[in-house]
């Protein structure tokens, strides 16, 4: 029976990820609550000692974990573009495998670094933790001494709303002007459509990060921008874009 192939091989890779990494939290809140299939494990392991092996006891209770998960994958598998297991590992990889385009992305220059899109990667992160983290600290540490809900209090709060909203919109849209991030600039780079080059804007951007803050994958980005030869993530794939060095402002 021929399904239709409606799930990308991307999203199907993200969506199973997303679950392993969820799997393996859910196994670790019940073995610090001593709750769940962790402690039936550890009850059914206890010797006359009144001990267990808490490892065995962790494992079987992340592999109870992962069954739904498993199961979630093999309904999704017919309707996604997953290529075979043989044609994964020998052909491209079972987690780097490069995004293919039909466009020539050589047209739109040369790609830059490794170095220089971790750099830019780990910049534009810092940029946002420093947006959030100093106006937080300060309101903290003033409600902290006045003990009171003044005016001063609100319009710290306020102000905090205010870096707040700015901090979530550059984590997310930080490439609407121009293609470029701060760390972009500093960094001579740009995020250009893939197939005319032009530089994407604020709803591509979004697009672009939107997956990496819903799906804890910095490292699976980290190793795509490492690996692939057009240095494209995840979310270049979703976006339909390609970072690329900015010859106009050399």
């Amino acid at each position: 029976m021929n399904f239709p192939r409606i799930i990308p091989l991307w999203l199907f890779r993200t969506i199973g990820i997303t679950m392993l990494v969820f799997s393996f939290i859910v196994m670790l809140f019940f073995m610090f609550t001593d709750s769940g299939p962790y402690a039936f494990f550890a009850e059914l392991l206890t010797d006359e000692n009144n001990t267990y092996p808490v490892v065995l006891a962790a494992l079987l209770t992340l592999l109870v974990c992962l069954l739904p998960c498993l199961a979630i994958a093999l309904l999704l598998r017919p309707f996604s573009n997953v290529p075979s297991f043989k044609s994964q590992i020998t052909d491209m990889g079972p987690l780097t495998a490069k995004f293919k385009t039909e466009a020539d992305t050589s047209k739109f220059g040369e790609l830059p670094s490794i170095l220089s899109r971790i750099l830019a990667f780990i910049i534009d992160r810092f940029i946002v933790i420093l947006i959030i983290a100093v106006p937080a600290a300060v309101f903290v540490a003033v409600t902290e001494q006045s003990h009171r809900h003044d005016a001063l209090y609100y319009i710290l709060l306020i102000l905090f709303l205010f870096v707040l909203v700015i901090g979530v919109i550059y984590s997310y849209a930080r490439d609407m002007f121009g293609g470029k991030s701060i760390a972009r600039r500093l960094l001579k780079q740009k995020v250009v459509d893939v197939e005319t080059g032009k530089p994407i804007g604020g709803l591509r951007s979004f697009k672009r990060e939107i997956i990496i803050h819903f799906a804890p994958l910095i490292i699976i980005e980290l190793i795509l921008i490492s690996s692939n030869k057009d240095r494209r993530r995840m979310g270049d794939n979703w976006a339909k874009s390609i970072v690329v060095k900015d010859i106009s402002s050399e």
